[in-house]
């Protein structure tokens, strides 16, 4: 919860926590924190009069995320990926390297869904190599056609490479201490062959003539905040 939006809106009642944005619970995977959570909120129902807006006071602790506020903002993987393409691959190797990476990961994947019972994985309603040959075969071909005729190809490429994130992100979040998730999101977009293909995707989305790759390059493929990681290293080395 961003305070000062809440601030301005003045609902009746309103929980202000301390956690990372997008875990509004705070620790992953701890039912006992996350339900004092959950108590603290539902007792603001209790509140005579309001608006009320009242800090939670704990935060996540040390350690929690299995990783140190010292370490390094990547996370080490112990998956054993196959080797990144160079810089300048061209999209073919890309696309040979996303497949391979997909396969090691797949272990991974399979632990998260067994443990969890659940998967994000499945809005594009593709088969996740047929989802990843789609995106592969676009950084090549704009014209290549979708694998679904019911949607307009911008939005199944956006479902295409947003099953693929959770692919991977759920994959890498099966293994202990691994990490918060601005370390999953530094893993992702800056150690995987899938990140060199989200960049590229989004380079060439923002250099399209439609509008719609135009909004998804813009908005959607690789988040803000990598984005500016990157721009403030290029700075840095200039």
């Amino acid at each position: 919860m961003i305070r000062i939006h809440t601030e301005k809106t003045n609902p009746p009642r309103a929980l202000w926590v301390p956690f990372e944005l997008g875990r509004p619970l705070g620790v992953p995977n701890d039912a006992a924190f996350q339900q004092r959570v959950l108590r603290a909120a539902f007792a603001l129902l209790d509140r005579e009069e309001g608006p009320v807006l009242v800090d939670y006071p704990e935060d996540v602790p040390d350690g929690a995320d299995g990783l140190s506020e010292d370490e390094m903002t990547g996370m080490v993987c112990p998956i054993d990926l196959p080797r990144m393409p160079d810089a300048n691959a061209p999209a073919s190797e890309l696309g040979q390297a996303l497949f391979a990476e997909m396969d090691s990961l797949a272990p991974w994947y399979d632990l998260a869904v067994r443990t969890r019972g659940r998967t994000t994985v499945g809005p594009s309603e593709l088969d996740l190599k047929v989802a990843a040959k789609f995106v592969a075969d676009f950084l090549d071909d704009q014209e290549t056609p979708a694998p679904r005729d019911d949607l307009v190809k911008g939005r199944v490429l956006k479902l295409a490479y947003e099953d693929l994130k959770a692919y991977y992100g759920e994959a890498i979040t099966a293994q202990p201490g691994y990490g918060t998730s601005l370390r999953v999101e530094n893993w992702l977009f800056n150690e995987t062959a899938f990140g060199k293909v989200l960049w590229t995707l989004r380079r060439i989305c923002r250099e399209s003539d439609d509008e719609y790759y135009q909004y998804l390059g813009r908005n959607s493929i690789v988040p803000d905040r990598q984005v500016d990681l990157v721009e403030r290293a290029a700075q840095v080395a200039e």
